[in-house]
C-alpha cells in the first residue's frame, strides 16, 4: 500500500491554517466591535465639587480585554516621608504589588484585609518586599511603627482600572461590545456604579458623582490588634 502519511500531513496543515484564520478573523471582529468608556468622577463635599478627585479607583467589572491585554499586573506602593506614595494602587486579580523603602528608617507594612492579609516584617531603607494579592476587594496597607501610614490596595477581576488624578478623569479604550457595569470607589464617600452600553458608535462620557460629605478618618490598630505606642519624645531610635 502507499504511505499515506504525507497526506495525512498535508491535510492537518490546512486544517491548522484554517483555525489560525478563524481566529484571526474572530479577534478581528471583536476589536472591530470593541469600544470606548470615559467619563470623570467628581468629588462632593457640602453640595459643592471638590477641585480634587485624586485617588479614586475607576473599574469595568469583569471585562476582559483582548489577547495583547490591557491589564498591569504590577504596582508599586513606597514608603516615602513616612508616608504610602502613591496612597492608593489598583491591580488586577493575581497582581503583584513593589513595597520599597526609600525613607533612612525601618518600615513594616502589613495588612489585616481578610483572605489578602499579610505582613512583610521589619525592613531597611532601600530594601523592598513584594506581596501577591490572589483575592478581588480592598486591601488596607497600614505599617506598624507608624500609624500615619495608611494606603489602599484595591485588586479587581477586570483588565480595564485606573485610579484617578486631580481632575478625575479616566478613559478605557478596547473594551468588548456589550452591556457592562463602571464602578468606582474612593476612601471618603460610598462605592459607585454605572451601567454603560458599549456598541459600535460613541458612548457619551460619563460623569459620576461621590459624596464625601460625611468622611471622619478612623484609627486603626496595630498588626498585632493593639493601639500604637506613642514614640518616645525627643527619640533618637532609628524606626522613629
Amino acid at each position: 500500500m502507499p504511505d499515506s502519511s504525507p497526506m495525512l500531513y498535508f491535510f492537518d496543515l490546512m486544517a491548522a491554517r484554517r483555525a489560525s484564520i478563524f481566529l484571526v478573523l474572530v479577534l478581528a471582529a471583536a476589536a472591530a466591535r470593541a469600544g470606548t468608556v470615559s467619563g470623570r468622577v467628581i468629588l462632593v463635599k457640602d453640595g459643592k465639587e471638590l477641585a480634587d478627585a485624586s485617588n479614586a479607583v475607576v473599574w469595568i467589572e469583569g471585562a476582559k480585554a483582548a489577547a495583547d491585554g490591557h491589564a498591569n499586573g504590577k504596582g508599586e506602593m513606597k514608603s516615602a516621608q513616612k508616608r504610602f506614595q502613591p496612597r492608593v494602587v489598583a491591580v488586577p486579580t493575581k497582581g503583584t504589588v513593589e513595597f520599597p523603602n526609600a525613607d533612612p528608617i525601618y518600615h513594616n507594612v502589613f495588612s489585616v484585609s481578610g483572605d489578602n492579609r499579610f505582613d512583610l516584617g521589619l525592613y531597611r531603607s532601600g530594601a523592598s518586599k513584594s506581596k501577591t494579592f490572589d483575592q478581588p476587594g480592598l486591601v488596607r496597607i497600614y505599617c506598624n511603627i507608624h500609624p500615619q501610614m495608611v494606603g489602599f490596595v484595591m485588586v479587581v477581576d477586570t483588565d480595564f482600572a485606573v485610579v484617578t488624578g486631580p481632575d478625575g478623569a479616566f478613559k478605557f479604550e478596547g473594551v468588548p461590545a456589550g452591556p457592562h457595569t463602571v464602578r468606582v470607589w474612593h476612601e471618603e464617600g460610598p462605592e459607585a456604579k454605572e451601567a454603560v452600553t458599549v456598541g459600535a458608535g460613541p458612548s457619551s462620557p460619563l460623569s459620576i458623582r461621590i459624596d464625601v460629605s460625611g468622611f471622619k478618618p478612623e484609627p486603626h490598630k496595630n498588626k498585632y490588634g493593639k493601639d500604637y505606642k506613642p514614640p518616645p519624645p525627643d527619640s533618637e531610635d532609628e524606626r522613629y
